[in-house]
């Protein structure tokens, strides 16, 4: 044997010799703490469980290497190392462990599991499937190598194949609440609330502070439209824990929904308060703006979203900036944003119809439709695309197709201001007070639209002077009060409202 490899093996005989006495002076260490595992390597791999939990994740992984040293055929200091590896996203480096584990012990089922998920994490799904397969030859009740392989599955939208694996998990390790609750997430993917609300009902019973569950308990709620049980679930959320951006967001849309402006912006608030600027709270927050007409700061969030965005090609953006622009009177800017919407996707629904509305307010009529035709699917707006329509076609003299669809318009969006205040300028110029009088009583009782209030002033005041009902002078004083509280200086028939009420006094 030549001299250099003597000296390289008296090298790694003297480090190995230094790893078991510094393994075996923190195993007495551990001795004086706890009960002493029967193998000493477990010592060394408990405390270094105990130092990754603390988030010394360097302290755990020297111990860990020490305990490899020790001549044992557990795998599980490697599996550990691995698991340290791959908490810090170098997967490659945890595959190697994984393998070495593998290696050492060809029925280590954890260690093909957790070497899958590394290459789920990688992308490479296939090779990852593999790995679970291998592990269910091994095992066939392994619950956790079920979790993952179904947690892959509904990554890869493979609902049905998802959910076989996910019960499996479920029957092979009842005590875990994991599997159920991804269960009840797949079952929400496919609008099946009533049974995954029931699985994440009894997680909530059978676990502490589950907020993730509590937060998709009040996601269902939403979405069957019970928004008081929404909220309180949502509220339980923030009170576990005030970081969960999606539990603020929702109960700012609920509150909009509700039309409660002041609690909606408040949570949105709330969680910038908290440091979540994320680009999802401030597209929310702009939309929120935008339902109750703040548009020059729904430009602000909106601005704000973007520039959370390293690349800034986010076509929703530009089509939000571009509406909130348009009804703040910045047309050029309208137009610009609009563009740049449409350059990223031409089918943006949003920009479509705000194309469509800027091509109506130029008298282009023919133009408008041609961009409404591409909005026919787009169900969340069909009320107001419908609305642009009829003012083209009213605007084109085809009248007889202009009620019927304002009709629509009002069926999709019942408390949409905009889309009554079209349809009662159409009524009013073909004469029809009355019709514009009932349309307007349902939602002028409780708007603060100060131009619809002018409208339903306008439509009372000339029904009034028609017949002088003392109803009509009455209802339209007191429409004329309500809009001069909410904004004296936009209120355009001051004139009108004092001989009204010089008509009521000759009544008395």
């Amino acid at each position: 044997m030549s001299n250099k490899y003597i000296v390289k093996s008296k090298n790694l005989l003297k480090k190995l010799y230094e790893k078991i006495t510094k393994a075996n002076t923190f195993v007495d260490d551990y001795t004086r703490m706890s009960i002493t595992p029967a193998i000493p390597s477990n010592a060394f791999i408990n405390m270094a469980n105990s130092m990754y939990t603390m988030g010394h994740f360097k302290e755990a992984e020297d111990m860990l290497q020490s305990a490899i040293c020790f001549p044992t055929k557990t795998s599980n200091a490697l599996i550990n190392l691995g698991v340290i590896k791959q908490t810090t996203g170098d997967f490659e480096q945890a595959i190697k462990f994984y393998l070495a584990a593998y290696k050492k012990d060809n029925q280590n089922t954890k260690a093909l599991g957790l070497w899958g998920n590394c290459l789920a994490m990688m992308g490479k799904t296939d090779d990852a499937i593999k790995k679970y397969e291998h592990a269910i030859q091994i095992d066939e009740e392994n619950a956790d190598v079920y979790l993952s392989w179904g947690a892959l599955l509904i990554k890869q939208k493979r609902y049905k194949e998802a959910i076989e694996k996910l019960e499996l998990a479920v029957k092979y390790n009842k005590k875990d609440a994991r599997p159920m609750y991804m269960l009840a997430i797949v079952e929400i993917e496919l609008g099946e609330y009533d049974s995954a609300l029931d699985k994440l009902l009894l997680i909530v019973k059978t676990t502490e502070n589950n907020f993730e569950a509590l937060h998709n308990i009040a996601y269902i709620y939403f979405k069957k439209k019970n928004y008081d049980e929404a909220i309180s679930y949502a509220k339980q959320v923030l009170a576990i824990y005030r970081h969960k951006v999606e539990t603020y967001l929702l109960l700012g849309d609920i509150y909009a929904i509700k039309n409660n402006e002041e609690e909606s912006l408040q949570f949105y608030e709330m969680a910038e308060m908290n440091g979540l600027k994320t680009f999802f709270l401030y597209i929310s927050w702009a939309v929120s703006l935008q339902k109750f007409n703040h548009h020059e700061l729904a430009i602000e969030k909106l601005n704000l979203a973007n520039n959370c965005l390293k690349v800034k090609n986010v076509d929703e953006v530009y089509a939000r900036l571009s509406l909130s622009y348009y009804k703040t009177g910045k047309t050029e800017l309208a137009v610009k944003n609009k563009n740049k919407a449409l350059e990223i996707n031409p089918d943006n629904y949003m920009a479509n119809s705000m194309a469509a509305e800027i091509e109506l307010g130029k008298k282009n009529y023919k133009a408008a439709l041609l961009y409404l035709d591409k909005c026919k699917d787009d169900f969340s707006n069909k009320g107001f695309n419908y609305s642009l329509m009829a003012q083209c076609y009213d605007g084109l003299g085809i009248t007889d197709k202009v009620t019927e669809l304002f009709e629509k318009a009002v069926e999709y969006m019942p408390e949409n201001a905009d889309i009554y205040i079209a349809y009662t300028k159409f009524l009013i110029k073909q004469g029809d007070y009355e019709t514009a009088k009932k349309k307007l009583k349902s939602i002028g009782e409780e708007s603060k639209n100060i131009t619809l209030l002018n409208i339903y002033f306008k439509v009372l005041y000339s029904l009034a002077k028609q017949e002088s009902y003392k109803y009509n002078l009455e209802k339209a004083v007191e429409i004329a009060n309500k809009a001069i509280e909410i904004n004296n200086d936009g209120f355009e028939y001051k004139k009108e409202k004092e001989e009204l009420e010089g008509l009521l006094r000759d009544y008395e």
